[in-house]
């Protein structure tokens, strides 16, 4: 058995601590019954074999959690928007009650109250001020209706029917008894 001290010195072969003597290969084969490699490729080939097994099982690991992790993030987003989808749903039957209510119950009630005050406006301060209206336009028309100009203009239209009256009936006259001399109605009272 090799000493510490032989390690240090250079001296150290793997096969003579494992018992392996490594003259007896020939190209690479054992013929003595020996391992098939050196000791340092065995060990490095069994630790890179246990690796590969650890990391294999570590990524098929990985790989089953974010595929398990996917799958509940869609379901829980699949929970979500069908919890969405119901609760918009009670919100529009909500709102659609809620409308319903109001127009039957309240929307009268507030355009009762609507048409009351402008009943009440139009009978108050707006009858009062067409009221105010309304007399001031008749006085005038009143005033108007007792000017010069006015009764100039009734006088006018007065004398033109007394001449069209005049004219019927002198018409009838004149032939019955012939011609008659022509009137001033200016003369007459109008």
């Amino acid at each position: 058995m090799p000493s510490i001290a032989d390690s240090f010195s250079g001296g150290f072969d793997f096969g003579k601590t494992l018992g392996l003597d490594s003259s007896k290969e020939l190209g690479g084969i054992n013929r003595g019954g020996g391992m098939a490699f050196d000791p340092v490729t065995l060990g490095l080939g069994v630790a890179g074999i246990g690796a590969s097994l650890f990391g294999a099982g570590a990524a098929n690991q990985t790989r089953a959690s974010i595929a398990n992790a996917q799958m509940a993030a869609a379901a829980d987003q699949l929970k979500w928007q069908t919890m969405l989808g119901r609760e918009q749903a009670k919100g529009q039957l909500a709102a659609e009650l809620g409308s319903r209510i109001f127009q039957s119950t309240v929307a009268p009630d507030l355009e009762f109250g609507r048409q009351k005050e402008a009943a009440m406006f139009a009978a108050g301060p707006l009858g009062e001020r067409q009221l105010a209206l309304d007399t001031e336009r008749a006085r005038r028309q009143f005033g108007l209706s007792q000017s010069a100009e006015a009764r100039e203009a009734r006088q006018r239209e007065n004398r033109e029917a007394l001449k069209r009256t005049l004219a019927e009936k002198e018409g009838q006259l004149a032939g019955i008894f012939g011609r008659i001399a022509p009137r001033d109605v200016s003369t007459l009272f109008v």
